[in-house]
């Protein structure tokens, strides 16, 4: 049985819910066909691993399970994974809650958002491997957020989320001082780049124009649109 945990924390695709401030260089309805290409590419290159990967969705009112749009915009491989509904008024009380639910079956529990679509398989294993000396693993964000956070069961406290200020460039130099605070090691994971804006756009295109196969859907999608294109090089013309 596996001692380690993972928790995909994100949305159902639905237009003007996800990705939203894509919105405007990308139409509503494409920002959701992205964000679903994100969540297919990411679960099937994690699935294959010495982890549990779990599924957490944050639904507004009224929305019922399961919670993928009808009919799916892109085709997701979700069947045969634990489908969690998030619990808490702020992102810190849902991280907390999914982790704490997570930690009664394992020893080692992550989470990450499907807003690094580049995420490998790799990588999280490497922050698994950290958990075995360290009782934090952060994933830093180069908004200044993070990508990823791993505990081990012991050192999961409600604190470490407490009085973050999400959605901030301030969200792991606070992260870090909680874990001065709590007295616990944290273990920092080389940075990555989380796709939030159309500036993040360019350096994901560049991604997978070397790299296509990790991320089929994803770039199959900016390839229809023609974002994979490489940005033609002007060269000035010499004075005379």
């Amino acid at each position: 049985m596996a001692s380690s945990c993972l928790i995909l924390f994100t949305k159902p695709a639905r237009p003007g819910r996800v990705k939203t401030r894509l919105i405007g260089d990308l139409t509503a309805e494409q920002t959701a066909q992205l964000h679903a290409a994100f969540v297919g590419d990411v679960v099937e290159r994690l699935r294959p691993a010495s982890f549990e990967l779990r599924l957490a969705w944050a639904l507004e009112e009224g929305e019922s399970e399961p919670p993928l749009a009808e009919p799916p915009l892109v085709e997701l491989p979700l069947s045969g994974l634990t489908h969690l509904v998030q619990q808490g008024a702020t992102l810190g009380e849902r991280l907390y809650s999914a982790l704490a639910s997570a930690a009664e079956s394992f020893s080692r529990v992550a989470a990450v958002g499907s807003d690094h679509p580049t995420l490998s398989l790799q990588r999280v294993e490497e922050a698994f491997r950290a958990l075995e000396s360290s009782e934090v693993v952060l994933g830093p964000a180069v908004d200044g957020g993070y990508y990823l956070i791993g505990v081990q069961r012991h050192a999961l406290s409600p604190r470490l989320f407490a009085e973050v200020p999400w959605s901030t460039s301030g969200v792991l130099a606070t992260t870090l001082e909680r874990c001065a605070e709590l007295g616990v090691e944290a273990h920092l994971l080389p940075p990555g780049r989380d796709v939030d804006t159309p500036a993040d756009l360019r350096p994901l295109a560049e991604a997978l124009r070397a790299d296509r196969v990790s991320s089929p859907r994803t770039a199959a999608l900016l390839d229809g649109w023609g974002l994979l294109r490489p940005v033609p090089v002007t060269v000035a013309e010499p004075v005379r």
